[in-house]
């Protein structure tokens, strides 16, 4: 396991021009993740580390628990309100509608329960979310990935701060050892192609056995099997189950991808997503992207 450091702005808008100038047809979902990204890789957030000992942590992890599980985490929820805000000032500039401008006027008139909004998004409850957001009239998907992407600078400075507390302690379970989410994309690293899961919440990475499904934990080979896009079949491919009909997006790299850009990634692959979902293959419970959530 190791920590990762988040990129620059840099790094992000020329990672995203590479992929505009590569695929046309997602220039224009490029463009909003510009303006989208940087606002998160600076976001200025302050969260207190948790408390944790390396010797609770291994005791944690051996008992199938990841390092946050029924930690006290300590946000500043104005900064985290005003982060919301910027997030969706930045999608407003690129996206046609009223559903970003709704959400901006229920941030800023305190109209949302932004505490447990955020506190449903850190446990995954989308349906808890959906029912919040009918309730305004809001865009569900929308205030789903606002939320989820507003957390995502507290996971990632949680993972710095706790990460090396893994060290040496096995994990071999398909959900992240530092929050708890599913993995966003898998890479096969180095000339061995070792295996590794990458969380597109925190930006931890952990190593996976190949042959299984991170979902059911199927090992059947005649049940596991690949997808690919057109013309390359190295680089980029799809992991699926027959049993589950769960899906796993896989990226083949030399070093591991800096966690500023895992979103980026997710957005360079999108098209193994729509080959996945067209053979009935499912992702369940990700993280969710502005593309995926079908918000762009």
């Amino acid at each position: 396991m190791t920590a990762m450091g988040c990129g620059n702005d840099d790094l992000i808008v020329r990672r995203l021009r590479e992929l505009g100038e590569e695929s046309p047809d997602l220039k224009e979902l490029a463009q909003a993740y510009a303006a989208f990204l940087p606002l998160l890789d600076n976001s200025g957030l302050h969260v207190s580390p948790p408390s944790l000992t390396a010797e609770e942590a291994r005791t944690k992890m051996e008992g199938g628990h990841h390092l946050l599980d029924g930690l006290d985490l300590e946000l500043d929820l104005q900064e985290v309100q005003a982060l919301m805000l910027r997030l969706a000032g930045s999608l407003e500039k690129r996206l046609q509608g009223s559903r970003v401008r709704l959400i901006g006027s229920a941030l800023q008139d305190e109209i949302l329960d932004v505490a447990g909004l955020l506190s449903l998004a850190a446990r995954g409850e989308s349906d808890s979310i959906r029912l919040a957001a009918e309730d305004l009239g809001l865009d569900h998907r929308l205030l789903k990935t606002l939320a989820e992407s507003a957390l995502r600078p507290a996971f990632r400075a949680w993972r710095r701060q706790l990460s090396s507390l893994a060290d040496g302690v096995s994990w071999n379970k398909g959900t992240c050892y530092v929050c708890g989410a599913l993995p966003t994309l898998g890479e096969f690293r180095d000339n061995n192609l070792m295996k590794y899961l990458r969380c597109g919440r925190c930006g931890a990475d952990w190593q996976f056995r190949r042959l299984q499904c991170l979902y059911c934990g199927n090992e059947d080979h005649r049940s596991l099997g690949f997808l690919y896009m057109e013309g390359d079949k190295k680089q980029y491919r799809v992991e699926v189950c027959d049993k589950c009909k769960g899906y796993l997006k896989v990226i083949s790299t030399f070093s591991p991808t800096p966690s500023a850009l895992l979103q980026v990634e997710d957005l360079a692959t999108l098209r193994l997503d729509y080959i996945a979902q067209s053979h009935g293959y499912i992702r369940p419970g990700v993280q969710g992207s502005v593309a995926e959530q079908g918000i762009a």
